[in-house]
């Protein structure tokens, strides 16, 4: 699977991907303290993502509050999950 993070034209952060998810996305967890992204699903499954940010992107992450996740097919838009966006650290979430 293919997951990338962009910006809209609004601003607003979205998560974008090519094939489907194993369940239904609740949200969407920042660790951080290593600076990766993890996907929660309904069934309580997780879906890592082998990725870390940059300091610039930590920054803008740290910020966010909400993520629309979204897949793609032949560049186009057939699926989409409006998310919470949370910080964690040491497997728990953090407040500003």
């Amino acid at each position: 699977m293919n997951i990338g993070l962009i910006v809209n034209a609004r601003g607003k952060l979205c998560m974008v991907h090519d094939e489907p998810f194993e369940a239904t996305p609740l949200w969407v967890g920042y660790h951080i303290d290593t600076r990766r992204l993890e996907i929660i699903f309904d069934t309580g499954g997780t879906y890592p993502i082998d990725w870390e940010a940059t300091e610039e992107m930590n920054n803008y992450l740290m910020k966010t509050e909400k993520i629309l996740i979204i897949r793609m097919e032949d560049r186009k838009p057939v699926e989409g999950f409006d998310t919470s966006f949370l910080r964690l650290k040491d497997g728990r979430t953090i407040e500003d």
